[in-house]
């Protein structure tokens, strides 16, 4: 309320403030009267969406059936058509033949087991001799160092000028 609100008569200022309460009460009927439009959209689209889960459901999987038969039906004809090549029906007819004879399962876990072994043995073998070489050692296990030291020794007991 104004400086010029308290010079006006009372019954004056009450019809102001029952036409600004008006204003403002229809403000507030319109607000939820929209709101309340929008909660029945929203209510309508929640109903709607729940009855399209199931078509939608039913769709996705007669969509991933056909997928999978067209699959299924692709290979068959991928397969098909290698047998009716000259290639196809060459190796088909080589494998009935059975040229070279399936070795026993027990022979071929001896080789297996056989090639394994050596394969360790001779891995072991290239370690030592890595080792030894990096050490300066022999490939019988003795230092070169003292070979050449002892050498060294015997050239200066000697006199040679050559071992410096």
């Amino acid at each position: 309320m104004s400086a010029s609100d308290d010079d006006m008569p009372p019954s004056e200022r009450m019809q102001r403030l029952e036409r600004r309460a008006n204003v403002i009460r229809e403000r507030l009927f319109r607000a939820v009267d929209a709101l309340d439009a929008r909660r029945h959209q929203v209510v309508r689209i929640g109903t709607e969406a729940k009855k399209m889960v199931k078509p939608a459901a039913i769709s996705l999987l007669g969509v991933a059936a056909v997928v999978g038969v067209g699959a299924f039906a692709l290979g068959l004809a991928l397969r098909k058509r290698r047998r009716r090549s000259l290639k196809g029906a060459v190796s088909h007819a080589l494998q009935g033949l059975d040229i070279v004879p399936q070795r026993s399962l027990s022979r071929r876990v001896f080789e297996s087991i056989t090639l394994s072994v050596l394969t360790f043995a001779a891995t072991e073998l290239a370690k030592q001799a890595a080792k030894n070489l990096l050490d300066g050692r022999l490939p019988s296990g003795r230092l070169m160092v003292g070979r050449a030291l002892g050498e060294h020794q015997r050239r200066l007991a000697q006199g040679d000028g050559a071992a410096r």
